[in-house]
């Protein structure tokens, strides 16, 4: 009879413990998905960026506000201040705020006063902007700056020569979209 008793109380232990983890994680009302597994894809592909992305653009992260996170942990939601220098795809205003939703523990965060090429989504108000979930931000000092390797494997698989700079990549990227 103590077997059965100890079995249900661990029993009960471990689904409490479910259940507390599984609240630590909830985002906050109204926010969008911000995983791979939400979103069905991860983008790896510079054309996937652009074709699910609301606008594409160059921008320079001017400062940033972070939410408190829920529960005291979990996912904490950055407002990045930024001015768009170009934009490949949409036409946003001159300066942007947008969101990003980061795991407990992630270090990917932007920096203030660096430059990146970001895939954007539009919330439910007008003016509210996302970082495309799946995808990463790219830290692009200068548009003239050598494309790199990370621009997806369809120009191997095209044989075709990389762009030349990180201007030529996005255009390229937003010319050839994969559309939703």
């Amino acid at each position: 009879m103590k077997k059965k008793t100890w079995a249900l109380a661990g029993a009960t232990l471990l689904l409490a413990t479910v259940a507390l983890g599984a609240a630590k994680v909830a985002l906050e009302p109204g926010l969008p998905p911000t995983s791979s597994a939400d979103v069905g894809y991860r983008a790896t592909d510079d054309r996937e960026v652009a074709g699910h992305a609301d606008e594409l653009v160059w921008v320079r992260i001017l400062n940033s506000s972070e939410h408190t996170p829920l529960f005291g942990g979990g996912p904490v939601r950055v407002d990045y201040q930024a001015q768009v220098e170009k934009a490949f795809k949409g036409t946003p205003p001159a300066s942007v705020t947008v969101s990003v939703v980061y795991a407990d523990g992630d270090r990917t965060r932007m920096s203030e006063g660096r430059s990146y090429v970001i895939a954007m989504t539009h919330g439910a108000q007008e003016e509210e902007r996302w970082m495309l979930p799946g995808s990463l931000h790219v830290d692009t000092p200068s548009l003239d700056d050598t494309a790199d390797s990370r621009q997806g494997d369809h120009n191997a698989s095209l044989r075709e020569a990389p762009p030349a700079n990180q201007g030529a990549r996005w255009e390229q990227a937003v010319a050839r979209q994969i559309e939703r």
